[in-house]
């Protein structure tokens, strides 16, 4: 039994398909089936029911996915225990994190680093949903999202970190209204660029696109925050953000403008771990930091909204 078998059975059970799981595995697909074939073979037994027009796991292979979890969990624990002994630091944290909360993680390891010491994370930035699977699938310690979308809320412990606070971002090529807001109806005339709709923040937009009763104009949708800052700053489009997504606080005068949208409906940013299984020592140790933590004053100051003055016509 290899562990790259035992890998591939758990992005089949994530993806509930085989080319799908394939292509994350990054192997061809016969590839993956044959690896999957072998394990039957040399277990004995049918994990995935291929006879079944709807893709199904039997009840054997449940048994089988239980253990492939544990022993791929304690394979990444073991490694990163060798690699703390190796590098003398710590331990490592592995942290997932939605794409307009980047700007918090540096706050929390500087917070976990005064109390636990140097140490080593792992920080990748995904979707909210995504963050979930691998909270379960403890391939994440912690997660850093909006703790609203949490399922089965018992099953994971959270701490609110801000509620976002979401404006209406665009250069001065285009003419805006004077003053600190921006209507519904004046923001779906402008050509938009925004985050794809997996992400709960343009989720969030489009509720409030469609309470108004209003179509936006969108010209881009992209999973990349680098790239609507970028197309933002040419002038070509606006865009619908939480203002701490900015890589600067205070943009350039001139250069960019912001406006709030009345009535947008705020996601809740928090820290959250799973609450049903023992988690690595050290990774408790840096959620225990997280949580005696005040960062209130830090958030305050990057989740102010800056607002520059509207043209004058």
């Amino acid at each position: 039994m290899f562990l790259k078998q035992l890998q591939y059975l758990r992005e089949i059970e994530r993806h509930r398909s085989f080319s799908k799981a394939a292509a994350a595995c990054g192997v061809s697909q016969p590839a993956l089936s044959r690896a999957i074939r072998q394990l039957e073979d040399e277990l004995g037994i049918v994990i995935i029911d291929r006879k079944k027009k709807v893709f199904g796991i039997t009840d054997d292979g449940a048994r089988v996915l239980k253990w492939a979890h544990d022993i791929l969990r304690g394979v990444s624990e073991l490694r990163n225990e060798v690699s703390v002994t190796k590098r003398a630091i710590a331990g490592i944290v592995r942290i997932g994190v939605i794409p307009t909360a980047v700007h918090i993680v540096p706050l929390l390891l500087d917070a976990a680093q005064e109390r636990c010491g140097d140490f080593a994370s792992e920080v990748h930035v995904l979707p909210n949903g995504s963050i979930i699977e691998k909270l379960v699938s403890r391939e994440l310690d912690i997660g850093i999202m909006y703790y609203d979308q949490c399922p089965q809320a018992k099953a994971f412990q959270v701490r609110t970190l801000y509620a976002e606070q979401q404006v209406l971002a665009a250069s001065g090529v285009f003419e805006l209204p004077e003053g600190d807001d921006i209507g519904w109806e004046v923001a779906s005339r402008l050509p938009l660029a925004l985050l794809t709709r997996e992400m709960r923040c343009r989720q969030l937009v489009d509720v409030g696109f469609q309470t108004a009763g209003v179509e936006p104009m969108i010209r881009l949708e992209t999973n990349s925050l680098e790239l609507i800052h970028a197309q933002v700053m040419t002038g070509k489009v606006a865009t619908i953000l939480p203002i701490s997504s900015f890589p600067l606080r205070v943009p350039p005068p001139g250069r960019l403008r912001l406006r709030r949208l009345p009535g947008f409906s705020p996601g809740a940013v928090g820290v959250v771990r799973l609450s049903e299984h023992a988690a690595p020592e050290f990774a408790s140790d840096v959620w225990d930091s997280v949580m005696k933590t005040s960062l209130q004053d830090d958030l305050d100051l990057l989740c102010k909204p800056v607002i520059t003055p509207g043209r004058k016509r």
